[in-house]
């Protein structure tokens, strides 16, 4: 079974892997949009049988304690960040797919432990084991990918496999709003069916990662170059093992491999400070990987459109039915936003998405804050207010996922060298579980201080991202993962004193390559003098 993708053409291959990555990133969406639909279950909330199930609500299904269950929401981000770094240590050692059969572990634990949770104790446990598993996803996933997909259209590779991220959360969003009209079981059946619905994916994921092949740049890394060229020889060349574009890319994982040969063992510590790593420069690329996620999750104002959409839909004079289907159909938005953004984010570029994104979702969120208060001063005209700041939720969640939302996941996975990419991303990852989980505890406390001017205050900061990545983060659209090293070789952290570097260190290299000997069948490369000169 694990030969079972030799069988088969280079671009079916590709398809396949994209499809596993797909049902990774499904789960991940899921396991996000679950706790909408929970959280309003009377049952799951305060049992009236039990006196107490979670203890947030009361015997009336009111919210009494929202601390507490806004804890419960955030334990499963403190999992994220214990299994991120557990994840990127695992997959650098022992491989992609290994890695994904640990994340399926955790998940399938962390699924069966929230459905048949029975108090606050084991709904904490159980929360904190599914964030492991859905950290292992994050880390993996997006870069195993990225390790497979062509420069030109990485971005598009990776963002398709995020169409099922938001595919996940409306799939939660659904079954939530199905299960809210029965009582089966005594209200029981509402939530643990929700939680339960979420293994479907996990199933496919584990199927899919028993028939597809391991990271061809980790297996050079470790050693084994024969398999990893038989991988690029049947994604890039269709078998053909003459095909220049496989001979090409397969030239530069060999020297960049080489070349990073000497950095090989590092720790989180190190890579975090940025100790010995040199030219790599390690500690400038964690920053933004971390940075990059803070911003988006909880800078963006994402939080603070999502979790308040309802009180939103209210305001316009929506009953508490309309509130929840408009809810779900606006995660279906998002899936039409990811779309675009795959056909987009890499002719566009990385760069200039952030840049348009930017502006045009601080004009939005000053609107929603704008109309929010004209309701709030107009009773009268609350209902028309209403409506058209709900009209641009809609709007401000298709800008944000054809916009914000992927370059923040795809940007981690490029920049790392193969030998650390999955421990890189651990950092990203770690910046995703600090935004989105401290904007579900710290969105509330503003909202509850400064009303509609949280939205100012977010609509604001968008600005000031604008020059933070025009001076900061340097373009990888349609530039090679091997090309990244020398793109953060120089020591000036702005981009265009990187850019100067990375011409000059790129021609160098591709002098190299045109100087060495055709790769032969066991992956060997001939170690030519421009080779030699370079790798001092």
């Amino acid at each position: 079974m694990r030969s079972y993708w030799k069988s088969m053409s280079g671009d079916s291959l590709l398809k396949l892997i994209i499809t596993v990555s797909a049902f990774a990133i499904a789960y991940e969406g899921m396991s996000q949009g679950v706790m909408g639909a929970v959280n309003v279950a009377p049952e799951y909330g305060c049992s009236e049988r039990l006196q107490q199930r979670m203890g947030f609500m009361d015997a009336n299904g009111v919210v009494i304690k929202p601390t507490l269950q806004g804890g419960i929401v955030a334990m499963y981000y403190a999992g994220s960040l214990l299994g991120a770094f557990a994840a990127g240590i695992f997959s650098d050692s022992y491989g992609r797919i290994k890695g994904i059969w640990v994340a399926c572990f955790f998940c399938t634990c962390g699924v069966i432990l929230q459905a048949s949770a029975v108090d606050l104790a084991s709904i904490l446990v159980a929360r904190v084991i599914a964030g492991i598993g859905v950290a292992f996803i994050i880390v993996i996933a997006p870069a195993w990918t990225a390790e497979l997909s062509p420069a030109a259209h990485r971005g598009k590779l990776i963002t398709l496999t995020f169409l099922a991220n938001f595919s996940g959360i409306a799939l939660s969003s659904w079954i939530g709003f199905a299960t809210s009209f029965t009582d089966y079981a005594g209200g029981q059946f509402r939530w643990r069916f929700c939680f339960a619905t979420q293994i479907i994916p996990v199933v496919f994921l584990f199927a899919g990662s028993l028939i597809i092949p391991e990271s061809p740049r980790w297996l050079v890394k470790a050693g084994r170059k024969e398999e990893g060229w038989e991988i690029i020889k049947k994604i890039r060349g269709n078998d053909d093992p003459t095909h220049p574009d496989a001979l090409h890319e397969y030239h530069e994982i060999l020297a960049v491999a080489e070349l990073e040969k000497e950095h090989d063992t590092t720790n989180y510590f190190k890579m975090f400070l940025g100790i010995g790593s040199g030219d790599i420069h390690l500690g400038r690329r964690i920053q933004l990987a971390f940075w990059l996620q803070v911003l988006m999750q909880y800078g963006t104002g994402i939080a603070a459109v999502v979790v308040y959409s309802g009180t939103i839909f209210r305001t316009a004079g929506f009953d508490d039915l309309k509130s929840n289907w408009l809810s779900a159909l606006c995660n279906m938005v998002g899936i039409l936003g990811t779309a675009i953004a795959a056909f987009t984010i890499d002719r566009v570029g990385r760069r200039r998405t952030l840049y348009w994104g930017a502006i045009s979702l601080s004009i939005i969120l000053f609107i929603i804050g704008g109309l929010y208060r004209g309701a709030l001063n107009n009773p009268d005209q609350a209902t028309q207010y209403g409506t058209a700041a709900a009209a641009m939720v809609f709007v401000y969640v298709l800008l944000f996922s054809s916009s914000w939302l992927m370059i923040p996941f795809i940007y981690p996975t490029e920049i790392f060298p193969t030998w650390v990419r999955a421990k890189g991303n651990a950092f990203g990852v770690a910046g995703w579980a600090v935004g989105y989980g401290g904007g579900t505890l710290l969105v509330p406390i503003m909202f509850n201080g400064i009303n509609e001017k949280t939205y100012y205050v977010f609509g604001a900061a968008m600005f000031f991202y604008i020059p933070i990545v025009y001076c900061f983060l340097p373009e990888t659209s349609g530039r090679t993962l091997e090309q990244m090293d020398m793109l953060f070789a120089s020591k000036s952290m702005l981009v265009w004193n990187e850019e100067k570097e990375f011409a000059l260190r790129n021609g160098e290299l591709q002098e190299m390559l045109r100087a060495e000997k055709v790769i032969d069948a066991h992956g060997e490369m001939e170690k030519g003098p421009i080779f030699r000169e370079f790798s001092r």
